[in-house]
């Protein structure tokens, strides 16, 4: 009988701790949307001994940060408030706008492979990478239906699925990709209206567009310029 009587006590306390952390959640939520584009403590604003995990419970719901670095999206950063270095996080958009996906892993080795197979050149500028390589989904993380495991891709695969950017590039990439999730509508990369596939109206498909594919996209856009010179 005891043990039977201790059940619905454990469901209790389960209940209890899902609704706290549903509480801290939200706190810590409506915290980021005050401060969108910010970076925004998560101690400070959760009420949570564990940020992290009251995070984590913000990033299912498909809300979308700023990552500062593959899969990371903390930064340790002097709070005023709580007077000490804690875990900040940088809300990108007020509203969710993909559900939550497992990423496949990337081993030190498959990177190092996907680096050569690149050449270490950023896909927009065409020059060697001098910090770290981005790796970077060509159709955007937010448009996938599944993650695309390295470790099945042959050389030429990962030429066609990925690219490598600066940091600098792959945020820029990241918020004109969500501008086209929102409004359907494809940024000019380098606000050149080029596309050398379809136009600026996005009809379910991202070939054709700088942000997609920027080799392809420069090889093109030089071809038509050529083309036209000899008119």
């Amino acid at each position: 009988m005891k043990k039977d009587s201790a059940i619905p006590d454990k469901m209790f306390i389960f209940a209890k701790i899902t609704i706290i952390m549903g509480n801290k959640a939200e706190k810590l939520l409506d915290a980021l949307k005050k401060n969108l584009g910010k970076w925004t403590c998560g101690y400070c604003n959760s009420g949570s001994n564990q940020p992290a995990a009251t995070f984590r419970e913000i990033k299912k719901m498909g809300y979308v940060f700023e990552e500062t670095a593959p899969n990371r999206w903390a930064k340790s950063i002097y709070c005023p408030i709580c007077q000490t270095k804690r875990s900040h996080y940088k809300l990108l958009h007020a509203e969710p706008l993909a559900e939550e996906k497992p990423r496949c892993t990337i081993t030190p080795a498959q990177r190092k492979r996907v680096i050569s197979i690149l050449e270490g050149r950023d896909a927009f500028s065409g020059a060697h990478i001098t910090s770290t390589p981005e790796i970077d989904h060509k159709k955007p993380w937010s448009r996938l239906e599944q993650d695309i495991d390295i470790s099945l891709l042959s050389d030429d695969e990962i030429k066609e699925n990925f690219q490598l950017l600066t940091r600098e590039h792959n945020l820029l990439k990241d918020r004109a990709c969500q501008y086209c999730i929102k409004n359907n509508k494809r940024p000019p990369l380098f606000e050149i209206p080029f596309w050398y596939r379809g136009g600026e109206k996005y009809e379910g498909e991202c070939t054709g567009c700088g942000w997609y594919d920027g080799n392809m996209w420069k090889k093109e856009l030089t071809n038509y310029i050529q083309s036209y010179d000899t008119k």
